[in-house]
């Protein structure tokens, strides 16, 4: 893809992603396919304490039995589950434990990315074995998309892209079951659930053009226990932000939240202009590469050709005149107090011409020198 279609491709949390999932699935599928929404986002101002009013499963089901939640960081984390950032199987006590641990932390990711654990996404528990784990990752490019599939997935899939199975779908081609099954996509699955598989993903892949992601990676997504219910265990997205004018609905309720990545907080600038993106048509960008920089910037090369030519001529206009004053004088024999009169005046001139143009520069706004 460009670079453009890079620039405007922004992860989104995996809490929102998944509750995208939840409710549009369910619409493109009418009812077919159904994702538990149940899920949490608590950061620093969550008061654990009254959460489980609102949220009632997190104090689990009958029994004594309620250790059925997952948790883990929500702050686009790669590889959570090697790094040792994933709570599994515990009672709300212990996710309060676990959090409150980890609170405001600094970790170091993948030995240089260096951040601090601010927002944690807490799930159900899925029972499920290993052999029901899939990996499936849905991304865009300049033709259409591309879909990969493989039969093997969880914390240990390993390089995917020299296993899985893919196939590619053009930009304006649609995509069925029979598609699936016709191009072997779904090599290595239970025939059994190739039928219910395949329906899931046209949908996933429906709902992925509807909501202008722009990639979707789903690992796992596992059968459960039931062997019907498929659930996205863990997600990581991409969504082209440039399409806010057609899905502001569609992405609610409220704003899409697009955090910076791990690693880099946001500076207040830059959140100033993201509030101002999110409340006009206009696209408002900033994002700051260099706080301590300097801009130097020319409104077009073509300027500054000209500019730079311009100087020259005037530099070599400047010499010739003061070559043809001197002869003057000695053409009438005037005394000149020194040999270095045309060079001195020459020198003089140029450097007089050079600060006149560097004044218009300035004036007319060509050229601009500004601190961030």
């Amino acid at each position: 893809s460009s670079d453009l279609e890079k620039m405007s491709a922004k992860a989104v949390r995996e809490h929102r992603g998944k509750k995208l999932l939840a409710r549009h699935v369910k619409e493109l599928s009418n009812g077919k396919h159904v994702i538990d929404d149940r899920s949490v986002l608590i950061t620093s101002d969550t008061d654990l304490e009254s959460l489980p009013i609102n949220e009632p499963w997190l104090l689990g089901g009958q029994g004594n039995d309620n250790s059925n939640l997952v948790v883990k960081p929500d702050q686009l984390i790669k590889r959570r589950g090697k790094a040792g950032l994933v709570g599994i199987k515990l009672s709300w006590e212990e996710v309060k434990e676990w959090i409150k641990e980890r609170m405001n932390t600094e970790i170091t990711v993948d030995g240089t990315v260096k951040g601090q654990l601010n927002t944690f996404i807490v799930d159900p528990f899925v029972p499920h074995e290993q052999t029901d784990e899939y990996y499936i990752c849905i991304q865009s490019n300049r033709d259409g998309e591309e879909i990969l599939f493989y039969s093997e997935g969880g914390v240990d899939v390993g390089d995917v892209d020299s296993k899985a199975s893919r196939i590619h779908i053009d930009i304006n081609g649609c995509l069925t079951a029979r598609s699936i099954q016709d191009r072997d996509l779904l090599r290595g699955v239970p025939d059994s659930r190739i039928e219910t598989l395949a329906s899931f993903i046209v949908t996933l892949f429906d709902v992925y053009r509807k909501l202008n992601f722009t990639y979707m990676e789903i690992n796992p997504i596992v059968f459960a226990e039931d062997g019907e219910t498929i659930v996205p265990l863990d997600l990581a997205a991409k969504i082209d932000e440039t399409a806010s004018f057609l899905n502001a609905t569609d992405w609610g309720p409220g704003p899409l939240d697009l955090p910076a990545p791990f690693g880099r907080n946001e500076f207040p600038e830059e959140a100033y202009i993201r509030e101002l993106d999110s409340k006009t048509g206009a696209s408002l960008k900033l994002t700051i590469l260099n706080p301590k920089g300097r801009i130097w910037t020319m409104v077009s090369m073509y300027e500054c050709v000209c500019v730079c030519m311009c100087m020259c001529v005037c530099v070599c206009v400047c010499m010739c005149m003061c070559v043809c004053l001197s002869r003057t004088l000695n053409a009438f024999n005037c005394d000149l107090t020194s040999s270095n009169m045309p060079g001195f005046l020459s020198l003089s001139l140029s450097l007089s011409f050079f600060r006149s143009f560097l004044h218009i520069l300035v004036t007319r706004r060509l050229l601009v020198v500004a601190p961030l």
